[in-house]
C-alpha cells in the first residue's frame, strides 16, 4: 500500500472497504404505514400489537414457526394486527416483511431481554452466536438511514451492520438527536442477529461517542467518474496530523495536489480545524466499471480518526447481461440468478425473451405486471419478471400493452427468490418491445390439426407450428433405423378416420429437431404434441414433409 501525505507526518493505517447492503430500509411511505416497525414480546411469552395504514391490499410475509400473527393479510384502510409467542428460554428476533403492491416496510420483532454484554470485536462477533448481546467499539464507516439509525462499524478486524439505533432514552426513531457522523468512534451494545448473510446487531445503546477530527464535507455522496477520465477534489475539516491512502491496486487512481488553510472555524472537528482540498486524478477507463477506496486519516495527542470515500468509474464497455445492447438470454439470467442467491448483489442486468405467460397486469394506482419470459415462448425455463413497469419505465395503462409471444428485452435487479423462483425483482421495467406475431400458425397461436390441413389445402406448404393430442402410433412411432418417428394427432385425441380432421406428424425429428433415440421417452396415445415444420399433401394425408424435416417442439409442455 502506498501513502501520499497532505501534511509530512508517518502513521500506519487501515485500509477500509465501505460495504453495501442492499437490504430494503424501512420507510414511512404514504402508501403502507406501520405505528411501530420495532416490536418486543417477553421471554416467558406474551403478545403485542401494531396498526396497519395500506393503501391497498396488503401481505405480512418471512414469519417465522414461533411467531403469531394475526392477521397476516388485509385490504386497504386501517387494521390492527396482533402478534403473540409462547415463552422461549432463549432471546428470538424476526424480521417481518410487510407488503402492499409495489412498497414493502420491514418489522424487527424481539422476544426475550438483551443479556449482559459481551466485550467483543466485530471478528468475533460474525462468528458468534445469533441472540447474544455484544459492545463492539468502532468507527462509523456509512450510514445507511438517519431515522431508525441504520449504520456500519468497523474496527479493523471486520465491518457489521447497525439495524435500529435507540437515544438517550431508550426510543427509536430519533437517532439524529445522537449526533452520530462518518468517522466517529462510537461504543455500543446490542443483540447480535444475521439477515440473509448479513451479521447485525439489532436496536442497539449507544455507550458512548468519540467525535471524529476529520470529516469529508464535499463530495457529500460517492463521486461518479466519466469513462473518459477527469479531475476531483475532496474537501476535509481535520485537526491534527492528515494522511491518504490509495490502494496498491487502483494505479489508474492519483493524488495529485493539496492545499490547506489553518484555522478554519468548523462544527464538524473541535475548533479550531484546518481545511484541505485534496486533488486526484482518474485516468479513461478502457474496459469495465471500477471503484477504489481512499482512506483519510488523522490523528493528534489525544485522538485518531479515519474516514473513506468511494471513487466510482464508468465502463468503457458494459459486460455481457449489463449491457442493453447485450443481453443474457434467460437460461444465462437464471444461471446469474442461481449464482446471486436470494439477495440482489445491486448490480442492473437486461435480459432477452419471450413472454410465455402473464400472472397480472394493474392499471390502477400500481400501475405493474408480473409475467414469464423464456427463450422458447414456454414455462419450462422461464424467469419472472416480477411488478415490472412498462417502456421507459412508465406504467401500465391498459391490458393489453403486452401479450403471450411478445419478445422483450427486461431490465432490472436479478434475484433467486427464496431460493427457487429466479426472477427480476427491483425497479424491473421493458427496455425494448416487439410485438409478436398471434396469426394462426404461429409459436404463440399454433393451428389445430382441422386449420393444418385447411392451410395445406389453400396450397400453404410453409413451416407452421400445429397443436394436437396423438391419436394413433404409425406401426411403433419411433423409427431407430431413421431416428424420427411418426404418428397422428387430431383436436379432441380421437382417430376419426376422416382426412379433413387426422393430420399426421410424419417422420419428425425429437425435441430440439435432434434425432430420436431409443433412451428417449417415447410416444403415446394421448400426449399433447405441437409439431414444428414444412407441411405437405401426400393422396389424401395432410402432413408434415418427412425426413426428420420438421420436428416435436414440445412434447406434454416440455421442449427438451
Amino acid at each position: 500500500m502506498k501513502l501520499k501525505y497532505i501534511i509530512p507526518s508517518f502513521m500506519a493505517i487501515f485500509a477500509m472497504l465501505v460495504g453495501c447492503n442492499d437490504k430494503y430500509e424501512a420507510a414511512y411511505m404514504d402508501e403502507l404505514r406501520v405505528s411501530s416497525s420495532y416490536l418486543s414480546l417477553s421471554q416467558d411469552g406474551s403478545s403485542t400489537e401494531f396498526t396497519v395504514k395500506a393503501a391497498g391490499n396488503w401481505e405480512i410475509q418471512n414469519i417465522p414457526a414461533w411467531l403469531t400473527v394475526s392477521p397476516a393479510t388485509g385490504s386497504a384502510g386501517e387494521t390492527t394486527v396482533v402478534i403473540s409467542a409462547p415463552a422461549s428460554t432463549k432471546m428470538q428476533t424476526a424480521t417481518l416483511k410487510l407488503v402492499s403492491g409495489s412498497v414493502m416496510q420491514e418489522i424487527n420483532v424481539v422476544q426475550g431481554k438483551k443479556g449482559a454484554a459481551e466485550t467483543a470485536t466485530c471478528k468475533q462477533v460474525i462468528e458468534g452466536a445469533d441472540g447474544k448481546t455484544y459492545r463492539v467499539k468502532g468507527t462509523v464507516t456509512n450510514i445507511a438511514n438517519t431515522t431508525y439509525g441504520n449504520w456500519y462499524l468497523d474496527d479493523g478486524t471486520g465491518e457489521i451492520y447497525i439495524y435500529g439505533t435507540l437515544d438517550a432514552n431508550g426510543a427509536t426513531k430519533n437517532f439524529l438527536s445522537l449526533g452520530i457522523e462518518v468517522g466517529d468512534v462510537v461504543t455500543i451494545e446490542g443483540p447480535k442477529t444475521t439477515y440473509n448473510t448479513t451479521v447485525e446487531l439489532v436496536d442497539v445503546t449507544v455507550i458512548e461517542i468519540e467525535k471524529s477530527i476529520v470529516k469529508i464535507l464535499d463530495p457529500v455522496t460517492a463521486p461518479e467518474i466519466k469513462k473518459e477520465g477527469d479531475d476531483f477534489t475532496v474537501k476535509l475539516a481535520f485537526k491534527g496530523n492528515l494522511a491518504t491512502t490509495v490502494p496498491d491496486d487502483c494505479n489508474w487512481l492519483r493524488y495529485k495536489t493539496t492545499t490547506v488553510k489553518k484555522g478554519t472555524p468548523t462544527a464538524v472537528v473541535p475548533n479550531p480545524a484546518d481545511t484541505a482540498f485534496v486533488k486526484f486524478a482518474v485516468d479513461a477507463n478502457d474496459g469495465a466499471g471500477r471503484s477504489a477506496v481512499i482512506t483519510f486519516a488523522c490523528s493528534s495527542d489525544v485522538a485518531s480518526s479515519k474516514v473513506t470515500l468511494t471513487v466510482k468509474q464508468a465502463a468503457n464497455v458494459l459486460p455481457h447481461g449489463e449491457n442493453p445492447d447485450d443481453p443474457f438470454n434467460v437460461a444465462e439470467a437464471i444461471a446469474k440468478c442461481k449464482a446471486i442467491g436470494p439477495t440482489t448483489d445491486g448490480v442492473i442486468y437486461y435480459a432477452k425473451g419471450v413472454i410465455s405467460s402473464i400472472s397480472s397486469i394493474d392499471t390502477g394506482s400500481y400501475g405493474n405486471a408480473t409475467f414469464n419470459i423464456s427463450d422458447d415462448g414456454t414455462d419450462e425455463n422461464a424467469i419472472t419478471c416480477y411488478r415490472s413497469f412498462f417502456l421507459d419505465n412508465a406504467k401500465f395503462t391498459s391490458e393489453d400493452q403486452i401479450k403471450v409471444g411478445d419478445e422483450v428485452i427486461i431490465t432490472g435487479k436479478l434475484v433467486n427468490y427464496k431460493e427457487t423462483t429466479p426472477e427480476f425483482s427491483g425497479n424491473v421495467y421493458i427496455y425494448a418491445l416487439k410485438k409478436g406475431s398471434n396469426d394462426p400458425g404461429t409459436k404463440s397461436n399454433p393451428f389445430t390439426p382441422e386449420e393444418a390441413i385447411a392451410y395445406i389445402d389453400g396450397g400453404g406448404t410453409d413451416a407452421v407450428y400445429v397443436k394436437g393430442i396423438v391419436s394413433e402410433l404409425v406401426k411403433t412411432g419411433f423409427d431407430p433405423a431413421y431416428g424420427n418417428g411418426s404418428f397422428w394427432i387430431s383436436s379432441d385425441g380421437t382417430k376419426a378416420g376422416d382426412y379433413l380432421k387426422d393430420f399426421e406428424a410424419y417422420q419428425v425429428n425429437y425435441l430440439g429437431g435432434r434425432k430420436w433415440t431409443e433412451a428417449d421417452p417415447q410416444i403415446k396415445v394421448g400426449d399433447v404434441v405441437v409439431i414444428y415444420g414444412p407441411v405437405t399433401k401426400y393422396k389424401d394425408t395432410r402432413e408434415t414433409q418427412g425426413k426428420g424435416a420438421a420436428y416435436i417442439y414440445s412434447l406434454n409442455g416440455k421442449t427438451n
